[in-house]
This record gives structure tokens, C-alpha cells and sequence, in this order.
């Protein structure tokens, strides 16, 4: 069982080696032959019917203090975690062909304040999702590496909602394509939780909570902090709506 209480929030600093680097969403190594539990949360084929969009809340709200109990990274947490990531087997990253346009989109990350940027980028990266999707299926290390970037700027461009979705679904794919206990999982449902965390909306907390339950429960078990966190925070939205 992984340690989510140092990897529940995104770690490191984004850079143009996004693709190779265990600091951010990377790619990993598919099986021949994918399967998944029977007894774990299916995979979610379907993305967030919502594209990433600029959106009136912003991603930089703080956090309540109920709600950051469990979101808590230091340094040398964050440090540990990247090394601990960088031990796996290096990548060849994504395709040549693909390299500087991935390149470009992952330099992005780093002009938040860049709302056209910001947008043009999203649109390149649902150009390049329907490329590779094409070309290796729904559950190859590069596509899910690419719907993990159209999530963070759907993050980045203040959608926590949709960005939320966008991991859950990746989660989903990892699930299928490597199992529920690949580190790679791990990460991806780590970053829906984090995502997650930033939604105002109490009814949008209640609703995408219910399959992040499912799914933390799945990849890191029931009675982990994150699956208590999830169960509690849909527990208050629940009372917030009834009143």
C-alpha cells in the first residue's frame, strides 16, 4: 500500500522532461496482456464531457482547513517521492514526432497567469489526445500520459471540476492497463483527490466524490487517510446541501 500521506498533492517542478520525469504524471510500462480485478472500480472510458475552459473560481482559493488534513507535503517528502519515482525504469518519453509539441504544451504549465496560452494549449492537447488515441488505443502509456497533461490544464486554467474528472478517468485506464496497486495508479488517484479538493461547489463535491471513493478505495484501500478524507468531505457537502 503506497504512503498517501506524502503523495496526495502534486509534487516537484514541472519542466520540459514532464514526459520522463516521477515529478509529475508519467508514463509506465503496459502488459501484454491487461487485466484488472474483478472486485476494483472499472475503468472509466469516458472523459469529462466538458473540455478544460477558463472558469470564474480560482484554482489558487485556499484550501479550508478541513479540507487540507490530508494535502500536507514537505520538501523532503516531495523529495523522497521523485526519488522514489526516478528509481523505476527510465521511458523513452512519447514519440519523436510528438516531442516538441508535448514539449510546448508542458512549458505551458509554468505561465499559469497565460489564460489564451493556457487555452490554445488545451486544444492542442485534445488535437494530440485523438492523434495518439488513434494510433495505440485508449490504454497505452501515452495516451492516458496525454488525457494526465489535458487534466493539470484544465487544473491550471482554474477547472478543478473537470480536471478532477479528467483523473479520475486516467485512474480508471491505469487500472485496466497496469492493475490497482502500480505506482503510476497511485499517482493518478492522488492527483484526483488533490483536483478534487479545490471544487467550491457542494454539489459538484458530492457527485464527483462518489467515484473518487469508489476509486481511492480501490487503489488505496478503505480504511487509508485519503478514502477517510473522501468519506468525510462528501459527508459535510451532504449536510452543506441539506440545509
Amino acid at each position: 500500500m503506497h504512503d498517501e500521506h506524502q503523495q496526495l498533492r502534486p509534487w516537484g517542478t514541472i519542466r520540459p522532461d514532464f514526459w520522463e520525469s516521477g515529478l509529475t504524471p508519467a508514463s509506465g510500462t503496459v502488459t501484454n496482456e491487461p487485466s484488472r480485478p474483478a472486485d476494483v472500480v472499472p475503468p472509466q472510458q469516458n472523459p469529462p464531457a466538458e473540455e478544460a475552459r477558463p472558469s470564474a473560481s480560482s484554482s489558487d482559493e485556499p484550501v479550508h482547513e478541513e479540507d487540507s488534513r490530508t494535502d500536507v507535503v514537505t520538501t523532503a517528502e516531495a523529495a523522497q517521492s521523485a526519488a522514489s519515482s526516478a528509481a523505476s525504469p527510465p521511458q523513452d518519453g512519447p514519440p519523436a514526432a510528438y516531442l516538441d509539441r508535448i514539449n510546448s504544451l508542458v512549458a505551458s504549465f509554468g505561465r499559469p497567469d497565460d489564460r489564451e496560452g493556457l487555452a490554445a494549449a488545451a486544444v492542442e492537447a485534445e488535437t494530440i489526445d485523438q492523434e495518439l488515441t488513434a494510433q495505440y488505443g485508449d490504454q497505452h502509456p501515452y495516451t492516458i500520459n496525454i488525457r494526465e497533461i489535458r487534466g493539470w490544464l484544465a487544473f491550471l486554467m482554474g477547472d478543478s471540476a473537470t480536471a478532477a474528472r479528467w483523473f479520475l478517468h486516467t485512474t480508471g485506464l491505469q487500472i485496466a492497463a497496469r492493475g490497482a496497486a502500480h505506482a503510476d495508479t497511485g499517482s493518478s488517484v492522488r492527483r484526483a483527490v488533490h483536483t478534487w479538493q479545490q471544487v467550491k461547489d457542494p454539489a459538484e463535491v458530492v457527485l464527483i466524490g462518489g467515484d473518487l471513493a469508489k476509486a481511492v478505495a480501490a487503489v488505496l484501500g478503505e480504511e487509508s487517510d485519503a478514502a477517510r478524507f473522501v468519506q468525510a468531505r462528501i459527508a459535510r457537502r451532504h449536510k452543506q446541501l441539506a440545509q
